[in-house]
């Protein structure tokens, strides 16, 4: 059994979501175009993916979505984790976050929760999200994930995505992840943003960003982080951001020498049987994929499956700027 790569298991429990997000234009293609006809994962077979993955040296699985939390059994694939000796780490947009609810995955295991937002303005959330109400839920659940964290032992990251209509926002977000005590901000590519062009942003879009946005970050993080190795390496990070040296959104010239950091350790998983090697796929159509019996999963979830995949490149991965920002950007003086 290999043990030297913390595997990350991404589990897609559900492709249903109250939001209709521009930036998974691509996503939900490709699940409409892959017949999905089984919303809701199954429970037999994600117990079978806990069971390999906890025997594989894994230590977590990860939930998501669409949205997990409008998931009626939820409950279920928490219980199952826990009684598999695995965590469970979850992305969510906080829909149907509650203080009952929340209280509850604590005690089945809960040690990561990824939130998102993409804006703090109403009328930004409808055009990007689609949903108004997203606001008012993210808020919601920023405020019961704070309740919990002075006496519980789990980690709070708040998460982005830089486009075209919010990039000017990444400041405030960055702000409000620290006062709400998340430990983590992470502001996110828009990887492939070639194929996106009604979201990502331009040449003139990048300038400013790098020019006025990244010094109003770094600002921020002067303000409020007071770890001072902490703090100047949160400058050096948000300095990369959209770095000059990057034409046309091409990040890795020669794609057969990018050290991917997930590749060899990640897989996600949705209800169709469809599997994907790396998150990359999120934003992209691509052919880089496996379709499988889910009866056959054993067969699938094994090192040889995973090492396959290291050098499993694609075209896509020339504008996948994943593997050049392997570090978490902490925010929070806790040790």
């Amino acid at each position: 059994m290999e043990t030297n790569k913390i595997l990350n298991f991404v589990v897609k429990i559900t492709t249903n979501c109250p939001a209709n997000c521009k930036c998974c234009t691509n996503r939900k293609k490709e699940i409409k175009n892959k017949s999905e006809n089984n919303k809701i994962f199954d429970l037999t077979v994600f117990e079978k993916v806990c069971i390999n993955l906890k025997k594989m040296g894994g230590t977590y699985v990860y939930l998501s979505g669409g949205e997990p939390t409008i998931v009626s059994s939820i409950d279920d694939f928490f219980e199952i984790a826990r009684k598999n000796g695995l965590a469970v780490r979850m992305n969510t947009n906080g829909w149907g976050i509650t203080e009952k609810k929340f209280e509850k995955w604590l005690l089945l295991g809960l040690e990561q929760i990824v939130l998102s937002v993409y804006s703090l303005n109403e009328e930004t959330v409808k055009y990007i999200r689609g949903n108004p109400l997203l606001l008012t839920k993210f808020l919601n659940a920023t405020n019961v994930i704070k309740k919990f964290r002075e006496k519980n032992n789990f980690k709070f990251v708040i998460q982005s995505v830089i486009m075209q209509n919010n990039y000017k926002e990444m400041p405030e977000l960055l702000e409000y992840a620290i006062k709400n005590k998340a430990d983590h901000f992470w502001p996110s590519y828009l990887e492939d943003a070639i194929n996106l062009p009604e979201v990502r942003m331009e040449g003139k879009d990048i300038e400013i960003f790098r020019s006025e946005i990244v010094p109003k970050m770094k600002n921020v993080i002067e303000k409020y982080v007071h770890d001072i190795y902490q703090k100047e390496h949160l400058k050096m990070y948000f300095g990369k951001y959209h770095d000059s040296n990057f034409d046309n959104y091409i990040y890795n010239d020669n794609i057969e020498k990018v050290n991917c950091h997930w590749l060899g350790r990640h897989l996600t998983l949705y209800p169709n049987g469809t599997i994907y090697p790396c998150p990359g796929h999120e934003y992209f159509s691509t052919s880089g994929q496996y379709k499988i019996d889910y009866n056959s999963v054993d067969d699938f979830l094994t090192w040889d499956t995973l090492n396959k995949n290291v050098n499993s490149y694609s075209i896509h991965c020339k504008h996948c700027p994943q593997p050049l920002y392997e570090d978490e950007m902490k925010i929070s003086n806790n040790p």
